[in-house]
């Protein structure tokens, strides 16, 4: 095979290919999120990369002060610091993070938009729908990455004035115990902010309140889609806490790794589970909405299935 008929195959699909039917639709969720990664798992790649972009100034912020935080612990004599100034230099970080975070918003739009058209399995012009997304709903999103970019920093200091308050007294430690669920459910409610935002016409205010409104209601499911996209992160700093001596170099790869590869992969399974959210319990109560989008039809019965039903 030439390199134009691979290129042909690969944007156009393989000649004399049956089109898809009814009876070829996945028939629950679980079976529609596999069938779009066969599809897109490489064009996920690209549009991560895009993503990225974006996240560049917080993930270059954060390996300087990881190198000197590095650096501080192991006693390097050409730090300037020593471990009594790590606190400050902690809260100096998570500061200067705010504003790189914040600025993640728009992209995450448009980065969201993109995913849940593949989430249904639904065609998406990258470039023009990104850019359409971003323009759109950035007043929106810019609030919201916000507050995501503050929470760090506010759980840290929440830590450093509780954390000697909870040896004199057990109060202090539901406060802040408080304040890291606090931290935990914002990042829950995200998951359905950005979904509901680039598919619904809805003020901030709304679109927060049906975000923790659904998230509360399905808060299992909310905790197991988080630890899903954990997993790899957890794993990798569980291996480095065992392996302290691996080569620098070699924890910069497999962090590059990740970041190439896995966060529009996670964020595809956050999209389709707003899907699922969204329309199950909103879209049925808008009239003319679509539910199930890119599933078979429910009441869908193979023993009297006509070819001629797919017309």
């Amino acid at each position: 095979m030439g390199f134009r008929d691979m290129m042909n195959n690969y944007f156009y699909g393989k000649q004399g290919k049956a089109d898809m039917t009814l009876a070829d639709l996945p028939a629950n969720r679980r079976q529609l999120f596999g069938a779009v990664l066969k599809v897109r798992w490489s064009s996920l790649i690209g549009i991560n990369l895009l993503y990225l972009v974006a996240w560049l100034p917080a993930i270059v912020w954060t390996g300087i002060n990881v190198i000197t935080l590095s650096a501080t612990v192991a006693g390097d004599a050409m730090s300037v610091l020593t471990r009594e100034d790590m606190p400050g230099l902690i809260s100096m970080w998570l500061m200067i993070l705010i504003p790189c975070i914040a600025i993640t918003g728009p992209f995450n739009a448009g980065v969201t938009y993109v995913l849940r058209n593949w989430a249904r399995d639904q065609h998406s012009f990258v470039l023009s729908d990104f850019w359409d997304a971003v323009k759109g709903n950035w007043k929106q999103a810019l609030p919201v990455s916000l507050v995501s970019g503050m929470l760090p920093f506010l759980t840290y200091t929440a830590s450093r004035v509780y954390g000697p308050m909870m040896q004199t007294s057990p109060v202090f430690a539901l406060f802040m115990g408080l304040v890291v669920l606090a931290a935990m459910l914002w990042s829950m409610i995200t998951m359905l902010i950005y979904p509901m935002m680039v598919t619904y016409d809805l003020k901030l205010g709304h679109l927060i309140r049906n975000s923790v409104l659904l998230t509360i209601g399905k808060l299992p499911f909310a905790i197991l889609i988080k630890l899903l996209t954990l997993v790899l992160p957890l794993l990798g700093a569980g291996i480095i806490a065992l392996a302290p001596g691996a080569e620098p170099h070699v924890l910069l790869a497999v962090s590059l790794l990740y970041l190439i590869i896995m966060p529009s992969f996670n964020k595809l399974m956050t999209v389709s589970y707003a899907n699922w959210l969204c329309e199950t319990y909103l879209n049925t109560r808008i009239e003319g909405a679509q539910t199930n989008i890119g599933l078979r039809p429910e009441n869908w019965d193979d023993t009297e299935y006509r070819p001629e039903d797919d017309e």
